[in-house]
């Protein structure tokens, strides 16, 4: 049912993941996980902080170069 449903988002937006894994993990909340008792390391928590510090580096890229005065 998931590996269906995961198939139809794919064909939805046209992009096929690499790492059906990464994806279920992304997708999956940690609210979710701990009623399910997955572990800490199943959900996108992980995934969010990283991805919070990759826009932060590249938004304090972007504005120290477009900014050099400041």
């Amino acid at each position: 049912m998931l590996e269906e449903r995961l198939t139809q988002l794919e064909e939805k937006i046209q992009y096929h993941f690499k790492s059906r894994r990464l994806l279920r993990q992304a997708l999956t909340h940690s609210s979710y996980a701990n009623e399910r008792h997955m572990g800490r390391l199943n959900c996108n928590e992980r995934l969010e902080f990283l991805g919070d510090a990759v826009l932060e580096l590249a938004t304090s890229e972007f504005l120290y170069e477009r900014y050099p005065q400041m």
